[in-house]
């Protein structure tokens, strides 16, 4: 794993380098990564499964993760939802929980794995919506503000939500060669969901609110903020884990109650200034940026193990039906015309956060089932990649095409 690491930050540095000459070549920082990570792949070889399944590699993607959850968390701009209530609601209230039902109910006969539990987790690997693939489609004016910020908030949200279920459904899964039960999966989750919630809200309550009153005291330095707010997702995912929470989610809920306290009353309407984010982001960017590169090693490693063809199938599937169907039902009678309810349900591109799922769920599974979980991963982030990074915002704009 350190060979990769090293790999991985060698690659993101020459890419810093020439970022401006890539981006003329429409080469972002993913594809980039993406590129590098396949050359690498390649020539490991047989000795990525070794790097991919340590210790090492598995504490690494949880800090990614915990690291971006908190961005995400503290990113959503204009409010808790966003001023989107109506279409974040829908969104993440209804056409989410659908869309899991939807996804385990067709997988479990179409994988033929080993479990229930392992369909959960593949679901929630395949189904978190991510815009890097595709950041244009966000920043596209020509698209109706109210489907780019639904979207922009769900994408937000939807990791913070995934993780305790993906963590339930490791749990289910217990240790290799054997299932529990989800009674005795609960009796684990409740108090690490307990922990989470405890830590997260408390860390990030407190700490926002030392943020506001120590700004508007001139007691703290914008350059001291910015630290801290690097810092506070770091010890909330050790504090949390260290009791026997789940990380994830604290981490998640530390934003949150963050964004809450350091706003006060006005934070229902009010954003966190985006200079004291400004080096979390980046942080986050970076970190994100070297999932990418992971990402481009596994894509190397499943190109050369044996494969189903169902595995192809329900990775598509995931990127279309399984998303489609649950926002068509989710938003009946909700005032959308057809083509914006087409929209929210086609623009759903994944990324970072299946990536870090995927190789979480690798680590953890046994062999069949961790490779299905692998491939499965490989093949809905990398049909994002391709599909909406080069068709997404000439197929949203047909579909909507203009501004509200």
């Amino acid at each position: 794993m350190v060979l990769l690491l090293v790999c991985s930050m060698v690659s993101m540095l020459l890419w810093s380098l020439f970022s401006e000459r890539l981006q003329r070549w429409r080469i972002a920082g993913p594809m980039a990564m993406v590129l590098s990570g396949l050359v690498i792949g390649f020539i490991l070889r047989d000795d990525v499964a070794s790097h991919l399944n340590t210790d090492l590699a598995e504490r690494t993607v949880e800090i990614v993760l915990a690291l971006l959850l908190f961005v995400d968390a503290t990113e959503v701009r204009g409010g808790f939802l966003g001023g989107e209530r109506k279409i974040v609601g829908r969104l993440l209230g209804l056409a989410l929980p659908l869309s899991i039902v939807l996804t385990v109910l067709v997988g479990v006969p179409l994988l033929g794995v080993s479990s229930v539990a392992v369909v959960l987790a593949i679901a929630c690997i395949v189904l978190p919506i991510d815009f890097a693939p595709a950041a244009e489609l966000l920043r596209d004016q020509r698209l109706p503000r109210r489907i780019r910020h639904g979207l922009a908030v769900e994408s937000g949200y939807n990791d913070g939500i995934f993780s305790p279920l993906f963590a339930f459904a490791l749990l289910l899964l217990g240790l290799p060669g054997e299932t529990k039960s989800p009674l005795a999966a609960l009796e684990d989750a409740v108090p690490a969901l307990g922990f989470a919630i405890l830590v997260g809200v408390g860390i990030g309550g407190l700490t926002g609110l030392l943020a506001r009153v120590s700004s508007r005291r001139d007691w703290v330095t914008s350059h001291g903020l910015r630290i801290a707010m690097v810092l506070i997702p770091l010890v909330t995912y050790a504090c949390a884990t260290a009791i026997g929470g789940n990380g994830f989610v604290a981490a998640f809920l530390a934003g949150i109650a963050y964004k809450l306290t350091r706003l006060g009353r006005a934070g229902s309407h009010d954003d966190v200034p985006h200079a004291e984010l400004s080096l979390v982001d980046e942080i986050g960017q970076m970190s994100a940026l070297v999932m990418w590169s992971m990402f481009g090693v596994v894509t190397a490693f499943v190109f050369m193990t044996p494969f189903e063809w169902t595995w192809i199938l329900f990775g598509l599937l995931a990127l279309t039906v399984f998303r489609a169907i649950p926002v068509y039902l989710a938003f009946l009678g909700s005032g959308l015309n057809f083509r914006e309810q087409t929209a929210l349900g086609l623009l759903g591109p994944r990324g970072t956060s299946s990536a870090v799922f995927g190789l979480l769920a690798f680590n953890a599974m046994r062999d069949d089932d961790a490779y299905a979980a692998m491939y499965i991963m490989v093949v809905t982030v990398l049909g994002s990649v391709i599909l909406y990074g080069l068709f997404g915002a000439r197929a949203a704009r047909r579909l909507v095409g203009s501004r509200d």
